[in-house]
């Protein structure tokens, strides 16, 4: 049954949902439109169960939700504080969420710039994500003050999460915003928002040509710095003391010719049984070792890495993200050499580590030679779903590489690389 709400009325209601605060919880305050309303009254059910039927059923009835919007607000507000209070965002919350972020409104757009100030960080998280994804421009202004958050210094998925939402807004102000941020960035995100800048059009202006005009006008010369600073960057003029050989190197480190963009990056290498296998005159493991050791030695001394491998179980070389000084890299290179082999394939504790390992690290190389044979779970369709919702907000670049796989895990390895916004190559 859908409720339809006489204008005058709607108008007080919505004033109402708008301020709603956290103490309606019970809902015994509320108007008495809002307790009569059927869809408020599912969509605040103490049932997960109900409330996901019940948001189901608005999706595909998409075309009457305008009619909704006065209980989508109250409820959005109600679970928004439940959320808080348990400090767990449901499934249900955050889906009802991204459906009222579909009717661009400003009692819903004040519903996430309110939100924007949460306590729990994962509604901060979502609201963000919320607001570009439905260019809700008017909180340009806001999204910019979440800079000055701690978490913004120290997570790299909440800065991930906040500088995607000002390149979905396709506004001047942020692109303009995005023009002065780009410089102070680095690694991974330095290099997607230049990609982002870089495909800026008139359109993204609004059609305003004259300020487009300027701000192409403006942007050349700091572009043209940019080029040559990434230029002196990548170049490494001299190898350090203790290599092998010297060489000058001017064009992107990469690894298995995957770019290397990071700043901080993990390298995960599976040292199962399998990997004692011949594979091109040597031993998988042994080849996949002499391609670690080669990209080690080339990481620019700025490059923070670690090391994670895997069989049975799962370990790392180092607790912690640590810079490539020539000492640190000769560690990890001794260590390598010394790595032996082990026992089954435990791929789904190593992505699931690879999450929680540090907050900063922003890319991890997968290498594996089969399908994973022991862990939690083994079924490559549950770790791809796991491993890619936890990634959600987290934004970890898995790229992958495959040494003599089937085709069935070189499936696996593409979509986790692809549905991560990484690269798959298969080892030759």
């Amino acid at each position: 049954m859908k409720l339809s709400y006489p204008p005058l009325l709607m108008i007080a209601l919505l004033c109402f949902a708008s301020q709603l605060h956290p103490s309606f919880a019970c809902g015994a305050d509320l108007p008495k439109e809002l307790r009569r309303s059927k869809t408020y009254r599912l969509l605040v059910a103490s049932s997960e169960k109900t409330r996901r039927l019940a948001i189901a059923n608005f999706r595909r009835e998409s075309i009457h939700l305008d009619a909704e919007i006065v209980p989508l607000v109250a409820a959005a507000r109600h679970n928004i504080a439940e959320a808080e209070t348990e400090s767990n965002l449901s499934t249900s919350t955050s889906e009802l969420l991204y459906l009222l972020g579909s009717l661009h409104e400003p009692e819903v757009e004040s519903v996430f710039v309110d939100a924007l100030e949460s306590k729990l960080l994962a509604i901060r998280i979502l609201s963000i994500d919320i607001l570009g994804q439905f260019q809700f421009h008017d909180s340009i202004e806001f999204l910019k003050r979440q800079l000055s958050c701690p978490e913004y210094r120290a997570m790299y998925g909440f800065r991930f999460n906040l500088l995607r939402a000002f390149t979905r807004m396709h506004h001047p102000d942020a692109v303009e915003f995005l023009t002065t941020v780009h410089p102070s960035l680095d690694g991974q995100l330095r290099h997607l928002i230049k990609e982002s800048l870089e495909s800026v059009t008139v359109n993204d202006f609004l059609g305003d040509d004259q300020r487009f005009a300027k701000w192409q006008s403006r942007n050349a010369d700091s572009d043209e710095k940019g080029k040559n600073a990434d230029i002196d960057k990548d170049k490494i003029v001299f190898k350090t003391a203790g290599y092998e050989s010297e060489a000058i190197k001017f064009e992107k480190q990469q690894y298995y010719g995957i770019n290397i963009n990071a700043q901080r990056v993990m390298f995960i290498i599976d040292h199962s049984g399998s990997m004692e296998d011949i594979w091109g005159g040597m031993s998988r493991l042994a080849r996949a070792k002499l391609e670690l050791i080669k990209v080690i030695r080339e990481l620019p001394e700025d490059t923070e890495f670690a090391i994670m491998f895997y069989e049975t179980n799962v370990r790392v070389w180092r607790k912690e993200l640590l810079y490539a000084t020539e000492e640190n890299k000769l560690e990890a290179i001794a260590f390598i050499r010394r790595l032996g082999f082990g026992d089954r394939t435990n791929t789904y504790g190593a992505l699931r580590r690879s999450l929680i390992f540090d907050n900063d690290l922003e890319t991890v190389f997968l290498l594996t030679d089969g399908r994973p044979t022991i862990g939690v779970t083994v079924q490559p369709e549950q770790i791809l779903a796991d491993i890619l919702g936890r990634n959600r907000f987290r934004h970890l670049n898995f790229n992958t590489i495959g040494i003599a796989v089937n085709p069935s895990t070189e499936a696996f390895l593409k979509q986790l690389a692809v549905g991560s916004g990484g690269e798959y190559r298969r080892a030759l």
